[in-house]
């Protein structure tokens, strides 16, 4: 089940590419509240087994304890605790509420998935999960769900992804003169480093001595934590629910601190934050945080280096299902034999990408900032170590193979700096319009559940 749910939740970013914007502008032009749907129900049978009723669609109490019980195995795997019975299903309710009611928006404001790329999007989990789609299959069924609701549960999963990709890019432009701004204010911090921070943290942690099996469960954990903070759910419920670090009781929050009290790894990721704002995964030495910044006094000097990327890529273009089979199969004969050390990607790169430009330079994209790549190639990145290769990567209608040369923190060059700052107030922006945008969908959408009757 934990394969299941992590590989689904992992699309909301990965299968987000290529979304055109429907006609009509703004976020919620044409969208009008979903009327309470005339349901065909036996009178006698009305809340028999069903949990809520989302617009026209309906949560059984089955997918609510399948939901419950891959919970119950995530949290196992990684030692964590849940919260009493009641309050999980109340929140687990919530969240999947929220999933149903965004999917349904999504799609009245045009946003579509195609038979296609859900194929594309389950044979990618299966491949990540080092199985074929037949073997996924029968785990799916072996965990108790159904192969249709399993699709249903990836198409969600993706039109969620591709909203929040349109939110992204109907965002407020940012302009030079706030770039100008964010960096002067940073500027002007270096001089009084001592800021202060109110930062809040989800932390999971790993055993030390823990086998390499032992982080990776951790690490699903925490991914799907994220997913669920992705998706809507609140931060301050999620650390009392799951974290098992200071501060889990009163919603993860440690306080208002100095810099100089806080880890060094908690100030270089919040400071280039907004209040509000959630970080991505960040790995310490103890273990997977996930952190908040809820207030902050003073800000921290700004940053001269960061951790970058050393990589290559060999990019094919494929357009039918034969051509992304014949791509994903020489791509994947590249993996091995560079593995091997039989060739070098730098020159199976020349021979084979069809990137121009970077195919001369051996597929050299010479050292980037996380980020800097797609949603999908820049969470495949991170999974690599220096000298590993990916496995293909489906991005639109390219197949891509990656290999990450190395990985150091280096000097910023003023164009990073200037390009990172963007990157940083654009994330703001679309974050704080999509937490708007997921209240008034939530309080537009019809929703009835019967227990409450």
């Amino acid at each position: 089940m934990a394969v299941v749910l992590a590989g689904a939740a992992a699309l909301v970013q990965a299968q987000a590419q290529g979304l055109q914007a429907p006609p009509g502008g703004g976020l919620a032009a044409g969208f009008a509240p979903v009327p309470a749907p005339a349901l065909s129900l036996p009178p006698a049978q009305t809340s028999d087994g069903i949990a809520a009723i989302v617009g026209n669609q309906v949560i059984t109490d089955y997918d609510l304890d399948l939901r419950i019980e891959a919970t119950r195995q995530q949290a196992q795997a990684a030692g964590g605790t849940l919260p009493a019975a009641a309050k999980l299903r109340a929140e687990l309710l919530g969240q999947m509420i929220n999933e149903l009611a965004l999917a349904q928006y999504a799609e009245q404001t045009g946003i579509t998935v195609s038979d296609d790329t859900i194929d594309r999007a389950i044979a990618q989990v299966a491949a990540n999960n080092k199985i074929d789609v037949d073997q996924l299959r029968s785990e799916i069924r072996r965990e108790g769900l159904g192969w249709q609701f399993y699709r249903d549960q990836i198409r969600r999963e993706i039109l969620i992804g591709r909203l929040r990709e349109r939110v992204m890019a109907q965002a407020p432009a940012v302009s030079g003169s706030e770039i100008d701004d964010f960096l002067a204010k940073q500027d002007t911090a270096a001089s009084t480093p001592q800021g202060k921070y109110d930062i809040a943290q989800i932390f999971l942690p790993v055993p030390q001595g823990a086998t390499p099996s032992q982080v990776a469960a951790v690490r699903q954990r925490i991914d799907a934590i994220a997913a669920q903070l992705k998706g809507g759910a609140d931060f301050a419920q999620l650390a009392q629910k799951e974290s098992q670090g200071e501060g889990a009781k009163h919603g993860g929050d440690l306080g208002m601190r100095p810099a100089a009290r806080l880890p060094a790894l908690f100030v270089d990721t919040v400071r280039n934050m907004q209040p509000g704002e959630v970080s991505p995964v960040v790995r310490s030495e103890a273990g997977f945080h996930i952190l908040k910044l809820l207030a902050e006094d003073g800000a921290a000097p700004a940053p001269t280096d960061a951790m970058q990327s050393h990589v290559r890529e060999i990019v094919l273009r494929a357009d039918t299902d034969a051509q992304r089979l014949r791509a994903r199969t020489e791509l994947e004969a590249v993996r091995q034999a560079v593995l091997a050390g039989k060739v070098t990607f730098a020159s199976k790169a020349k021979e084979l990408s069809q990137d121009t430009a970077e195919a001369a330079k051996g597929g050299d994209l010479g050292w980037i900032l996380p980020g800097q790549l797609d949603p999908a190639l820049d969470a495949a990145l991170q999974r690599l170590n220096p000298g590993d290769v990916s496995a293909p990567i489906v991005n639109g209608q390219k197949i891509i193979l990656l290999q990450l040369v190395d990985r150091a923190e280096r000097p910023l060059q003023a164009q990073q700096k200037r390009a990172l700052a963007r990157e940083i107030l654009q994330r703001q922006k679309a974050s704080q319009e999509f937490d708007e945008l997921v209240r008034d969908i939530r309080a537009r959408t019809y929703v009835h559940i019967p227990e409450n009757d």
